[in-house]
């Protein structure tokens, strides 16, 4: 009999990631906005202004329809986790095109709410066609 780790593993895409960090969105931010609030989070993280819940740290990023979870790399137990969310609630991926492995998304906390809060989390991996491959694994996810 097969155990549900088993059952993840074969369905679930796994990616080696270090996430950065996140914030929430006040309502009133825009597009052109957010390349700035994306670099800001990464300096924070640079320069640990984010409190010792929000340090860089080495993830893995599981893509399990419908979901997305983000789970510590060193722990083998997919059930302990980060965060995890539908992949529905993902609004937008951003690449950023300065540096091509990090990327970031934004997640809106009702779909169909537009007035409904937003926050952003940032990623860095260590090879750009990760990102290209998430990219292309958010759009076929929704």
């Amino acid at each position: 009999m097969e155990s549900q780790e088993e059952k993840e593993s074969r369905t679930d895409k796994r990616f080696a990631l270090t996430y950065v960090g996140w914030c929430s969105l006040d309502r009133r931010t825009t597009l052109p906005m957010l390349p700035w609030l994306v670099a800001e989070i990464r300096r924070r993280s640079e320069r640990g202004d984010c409190g010792p819940v929000m340090q860089p740290r080495e993830v893995q990023l599981l893509l399990n329809p419908p979901f997305v979870r983000c789970v510590p790399s060193n722990s083998s137990n997919s059930s302990v986790f980060i965060f995890e969310h539908k992949a529905q609630l993902i609004s937008r991926f951003i690449h950023n095109s300065n540096d091509l492995t990090c990327f970031s998304y934004l997640l809106r906390g009702q779909p169909d709410n537009p007035e409904s809060e937003m926050s952003c989390h940032v990623f860095k991996a260590s090879d750009p066609n990760q990102v290209g491959v998430l990219k292309f694994r958010h759009t076929s996810l929704r």
